[in-house]
């Protein structure tokens, strides 16, 4: 693989940036076994920070590569790890039911991070490459405007 130095770094990054959101935010758990709405919105939250972590970091590192890739499903799997590990370790208040229920949630939301990440990455690429070539069609022909104008000023 072309990409292993970015995969491992973007991969080791990603893990202390979900890291610290998790620890940060671990506070709140509670708040998902909340009855009726402000649960509801809590979980939901959780879900899309954890999509939206997803969704960039996949977007950013498919904008360099060569067509489509698996590795937003990597990002997806490492992403949803955290928390899922995290919310089954530590002593939040959930109960059984609502631990499942935030993992599902979590999960899902890293699986559409992963989906809207790769087809934005897409997108990006597409627009990468158009750029690159008009960047390097440019330079070019400023080379070759450069070259002929060093053989004219020879030749007088």
């Amino acid at each position: 693989m072309d990409n292993l130095p970015r995969l491992s770094f973007y991969s080791s990054g990603i893990l202390l940036i979900t890291a610290a959101v998790t620890l940060f935010s671990a506070e709140f758990l509670i708040k998902v076994g909340d009855p009726g709405i402000t649960g509801f919105f809590f979980l939901t939250g959780f879900g899309l920070i954890y999509m939206n972590i997803v969704f960039v970091i996949s977007r950013r590192f498919m904008r360099r590569e060569n067509g489509p890739s698996q590795v937003p499903k990597i990002f997806a799997i490492l992403v949803g790890s955290v928390p899922v590990i995290w919310v089954f370790i530590f002593d939040s208040g959930l109960t059984q039911i609502q631990q499942i229920v935030y993992a599902v949630t979590v999960s899902f939301g890293c699986v559409l991070g992963a989906y809207f990440g790769h087809n934005a990455g897409l997108k990006a690429q597409a627009k990468f490459k158009k750029q690159l070539e008009e960047y390097l069609s440019r330079t070019q022909s400023s080379s070759d405007n450069l070259s002929e104008s060093n053989v004219s000023e020879n030749k007088s």
